[in-house]
């Protein structure tokens, strides 16, 4: 350094170290204002070409570059402060602290904005103004090392030799890196595949006559003709006929889809949480994260407080007994460094993962078993009481992945207690520290440094929160393709769509690595703009401490301290960021979750209801209308009765209205005021409790589903905690015994998924045994036998005759023999049987 260096050489080798790296910084700094330019219009050309040339830098070159030339900067700055402090002794005018400082911000924060401006759509590497201040850096860098190399003088120390050898270095890559910048790659494509892209970005779905065009969605039918139901307004049962009406069909291609892009980008921005936001969300997931009701787990919680508070001491006392160690073999002292190794010893072992972490997560385990248990049986009791409306619409693999990944919010609040709140205790401890050990000046830095790189951190977070939320709705898409495809295998080897699912479930996949391709590339951007935004600051905070070293107003060892404690301040302050990016992306994760939480019960027991009440199991309908869109009548003034113990049909085509009525006796829907009642023994079943309700009704459904485990668990079903005994005399009554019965395993026979190792009329007859197994007053059969040949069907029926028997039953039917029992007969007219 200075003694190795001729005075003459020394103003213009200053010059020269702060010039060089001060050009690529105001380059950088002129990115702040760079804005993604405007699309260039060109004229049409009578020539149309097959080819087009695309023109691409290789930014990972380009990126790798510039961190190797910002790292080679760190190095140089790094060995002059080493130099200084241990020599105590700091050499005026050679500009190596300004060059290292400067070109390490200069570099790296090209590098970082660079990479940021270009996710804005900014064309970095083709502006030439880098260009120019590369080739500039280039001949300064080589007028520095040649101005060196002239300067040498004898003996070489080997300092000197280093500050020669790192801008040598950076000759060398600035080369490549200026060639790389000059020269991008070029590959010929063809225009299709050039254009590909920006055609699937902008053609709209629909024609642009048929997209303008007003539609209510509705082909011009009119009002009359575009209701589901059969049963007409205006007329009773006992009049002479009702005629039917059909369901509208919606017009093609006469609806305006908004382009889902747009979509996206709008639901992203409203969906961006604050920290504030943060915590009113998970504010209201607490109980079910805090067990509030249990004392044992609050003690063990307030436990693992006290480990977090003594994690705190710790952090704090290893690196000050490891100045004190320093400072004893720095200093020659006669005092026994032993007792401060071996405290050093016993804190670093506290500190490590197996120390006091391990003791805190041991104890946690309970409590954060506790917010899963009840995170778990949250969401499975929400997703059962939801209505039969929401169950109509879902989606059953994109609810399982909601699910699965909503289990991230179980950790959500363990993060915040023990990683947070100890990170942000760090960072104030370690400003004390800084001020009462050095000096304000020294604090403060270290404070713009830390508020710096959160500020960087939210920021660049809060993207790609947008990425990531995208990322996993297409996530959430790929499970509904598997989950569809495995519900309907057969449907696709019946139409041989192995090649159409595959087709679809690979285009659902690229669309998904494409935004994980953005989200891992953001990642490496925001860990390379912490890195740049950590190693300025130590940087510059270790040249403070050794200019006071250097003046005789602080000791070697205290500059050990303020290194020790520096690093391992960055670890919660990298922590920080990571902490901040988890609770994102889990909030991301969870935020269907939430939704799912948040999705209204729309069927809901009046508060105080009484439970219904059967005494006759008489049914009325009276003038019952219905409109599941509010759009479209599906029932229209229906009313009839059902006497006690008799057995009604209603028969009338698809789409009539006859399985409304019955999911309206069954309360999946209700009514709104105005439109009818629906009586059983007078009462209304508005004003009763859904359990008493379905306590009270028994359902055959047309197609049965079973759930996947043995035959008696199935039959069982009808009546928990029934004897085997009960379940027996239930298949016997079902005709359904003496087949069971032929099977290996008898009653354990597992049926399968939705019972798909049964036959239709063997799943009929488990539906109806576990129906009488119920034994309720009033059943409901949705076309029990439709879908059987003729001799099963006889089975059926003689099961159903046992099932009806002194019971008020409904019935819908198409075929003649399953009505042919009935007491009435509901088409229009009330007809004696």
């Amino acid at each position: 350094m200075a003694p190795s260096i001729p005075a003459a050489a020394l103003a213009p080798l200053f010059l020269l170290r702060v010039i060089s790296p001060s050009i690529v910084f105001l380059t950088t700094l002129s990115l702040l204002f760079a804005r993604p330019a405007a699309p260039s219009v060109q004229s049409p050309s009578p020539i149309t070409p097959v080819v087009v040339a695309t023109r691409t830098h290789r930014r990972a070159v380009i990126y790798a570059f510039l961190s190797i030339a910002g790292l080679s900067y760190l190095l140089d700055g790094l060995t002059f402060v080493f130099w200084a402090v241990f020599r105590k002794e700091w050499p005026a005018f050679t500009g190596l602290e300004v060059n290292a400082v400067v070109g390490l911000a200069a570099f790296a924060g090209l590098a970082a904005l660079g990479a940021w401006k270009e996710v804005q759509g900014v064309d970095v590497w083709s502006m030439k103004r880098h260009k120019v201040a590369m080739f500039a850096t280039l001949v300064l860098d080589i007028a520095q090392v040649v101005l060196l190399a002239l300067a040498i003088t004898r003996p070489l120390s080997t300092v000197f030799l280093l500050h020669l050898a790192f801008p040598s270095f950076r000759v060398l890559l600035l080369v490549p890196l200026l060639f790389v910048l000059l020269f991008p790659r070029v590959a010929y494509v063809p225009v299709e595949a050039s254009v590909e892209e920006a055609s699937t970005d902008t053609t709209l779905l629909l024609p642009a006559q048929d997209a303008a065009a007003p539609s209510s969605g509705l082909s011009p039918l009119s009002a009359e003709l575009s209701k589901y139901g059969t049963f007409r307004s205006g007329r009773s049962i006992g009049q002479n006929s009702i005629a039917t009406t059909r369901t509208a069909t919606p017009a093609p291609s006469t609806v305006r889809v908004p382009p889902p892009k747009a979509q996206e980008a709008k639901e992203d921005i409203a969906l961006d949480p604050s920290w504030r936001e943060i915590f009113d969300r998970i504010k209201h997931i607490t109980p079910y994260l805090w067990p509030s009701k249990s004392f044992p787990l609050q003690f063990l919680a307030f436990l693992c407080v006290l480990i977090m508070i003594a994690g705190r001491v710790v952090n704090l006392f290893v690196p000050l007994v490891f100045a004190q160690l320093v400072r004893i073999f720095e200093e020659g002292s006669k005092e026994s460094p032993w007792p401060y190794l071996g405290a050093y010893v016993a804190l670093r072992f506290l500190q490590a993962t197996g120390g006091l972490p391990a003791l805190r997560d041991t104890l946690w385990i309970p409590v954060m078993q506790y917010s899963d248990r009840e995170m778990s049986q949250l969401s499975f009791d929400h997703l059962l009481q939801l209505s039969f409306a929401f169950h109509a619409r879902r989606k059953t693999g994109e609810v399982l992945r909601i699910l699965d990944r909503g289990a991230a919010i179980n950790r959500t609040f363990e993060t915040l207690v023990f990683n947070v709140l100890p990170t942000f205790a760090d960072i104030a401890i370690a400003l004390v520290f800084f001020i009462i050990y050095f000096e304000w000046t020294l604090a403060l830095v270290i404070f713009f440094v830390m508020a710096a790189y959160v500020a960087a951190s939210v920021i660049l977070t809060r993207y790609r929160t947008r990425l990531r939320r995208q990322m996993n709705d297409r996530d959430v898409l790929i499970r509904g393709i598997h989950t569809d495809c495995l519900l309907n295998y057969e449907t696709v080897k019946y139409f041989n769509g192995e090649q159409h699912e595959g087709e679809r479930y690979r285009e659902a996949i690229r669309e998904y690595q494409n935004y994980e391709y953005k989200v891992m590339v953001s990642l490496n951007l925001l860990n390379l703009v912490q890195n740049f935004i950590i190693t300025l600051g130590l940087l510059v905070g270790a040249m403070l401490v050794a200019m006071r070293v250097v003046r005789g107003q602080s000791q070697p060892h205290q500059f050990v301290f303020f290194i020790t404690y520096l690093a391992q301040l960055y670890g919660p302050l990298n922590m920080l960021g990571y902490l901040y990016r988890t609770i994102n992306q889990s909030l991301v994760d969870t935020e269907r979750l939430l939704k799912l939480l948040s999705e209204p019960k729309d069927i809901n027991d009046k508060p105080n209801a009484p439970d219904l009440i059967v005494r006759n199991g008489e049914l009325e309908f009276d003038n019952v209308s219905f409109s599941y869109d509010g759009r479209t009548t599906a029932l229209d003034g229906v009313s009839f009765k059902v006497p006690k113990g008799s057995s009604v049909a209603l028969v009338g085509e698809s789409g009539a209205g006859k399985s409304t009525i019955l999911r309206l006796l069954y309360r999946f829907y209700d009514l709104k005021e105005g439109e009818g009642r629906i009586l059983i023994d007078g009462q209304d079943i508005r004003d009763v409790t859904q359990a008493s309700l379905r306590k009270a009704i028994g359902v055959v459904p047309q197609d049965p589903v079973l759930f996947n485990a043995s035959i008696g668990y199935n039959i069982g079903y009808g009546k928990f905690g029934a004897s085997q005994d009960e379940i027996v005399a239930a298949a016997k009554a079902a005709q359904i015994h003496d087949r069971i019965l032929s099977f290996p395993d008898g009653y354990d026979t597992r049926v399968g998924e939705r019972g798909i190792r049964l036959s239709g009329g063997e799943k009929q007859r488990v539906a109806i045994a576990r129906t009488l197994l119920k034994d309720p007053p009033i059943l409901l059969l949705d076309e029990a036998t439709s879908a059987l040949d003729t001799s099963t069907e006889k089975d059926i029926q003689k099961a159903l005759q046992n099932l009806v028997q002194g019971r008020s039953s409904l019935s819908i039917a198409h075929r003649l023999s399953t009505i042919a029992t009935a007491d009435l007969y509901v088409d229009g007219n009330i007809m004696q049987f």
